[in-house]
């Protein structure tokens, strides 16, 4: 369920892109390869520091944090559409403590490569969540915005990290995943144990 880092992907604005160079060694014929990225690009973690001064890092978390049973929450019928408290308790009814959360609505299966993801595609809302917050899950993951660019203030993250949530953004392969109400889900972060985030490389197993 993670986007690949290439040259050329989409990025957050205002970000560095993702650049790579490859090379061959004029004496051994190995090829090898240089590459360029901010912590944020593609599918990735968001810990606790990204907003939180004395927040959590990605290191900070025991593996077992970023393994395990996953409810998904089917929101297909909603994107591009805000996500908000009473949406999700329609949606995940049966979210409860200690719950890994996948959110899916498919924005970025069917829009991330289009100029206006970011303005388009659906977001938590502030309601949505303290909603989450509320039921105090482990983590949330979602394949749309974790909130809307409008308010700099930021406060989808401010509120998720703050309680140490960590949120996993820019899943894909919705369609596969969607239909069912449980799933094995791993979503490791590469080992950058001071930072405030990773790329992961997400996996959910819908079979026994």
């Amino acid at each position: 369920m993670s986007l690949p880092l290439e040259d050329g992907m989409i990025l957050f604005p205002g970000l560095p892109p993702f650049e790579s160079e490859r090379s061959v060694s004029s004496e051994t014929g190995a090829v090898t390869h240089r590459f360029s990225s901010n912590t944020h690009q593609g599918t990735h973690v968001d810990a606790p520091r990204h907003y939180v001064d004395d927040g959590a890092t990605v290191g900070s978390f025991a593996v077992d944090r970023w393994v395990g049973p996953a409810r998904v929450v089917d929101l297909r019928d909603h994107r591009g559409e805000p996500i908000d408290a009473d949406l999700l308790e329609r949606a995940g009814d049966d979210v409860s403590s200690g719950d890994r959360v996948v959110l899916l609505t498919g924005d970025v299966d069917h829009r991330f490569g289009d100029a206006d993801f970011f303005d388009e595609a659906a977001h938590l809302t502030a309601s949505g969540a303290e909603w989450l917050v509320d039921r105090d899950v482990d983590l949330i993951a979602n394949d749309f915005l974790t909130e809307a660019l409008d308010d700099p203030a930021r406060p989808v993250h401010r509120t998720l990290l703050g309680a140490g949530i960590p949120i996993v953004e820019y899943l894909c392969e919705a369609d596969a995943v969607a239909p069912f109400d449980r799933v094995d889900f791993t979503c490791l972060p590469l080992s950058m144990p001071a930072f405030e985030a990773a790329p992961v490389r997400a996996v959910a197993r819908t079979e026994p």
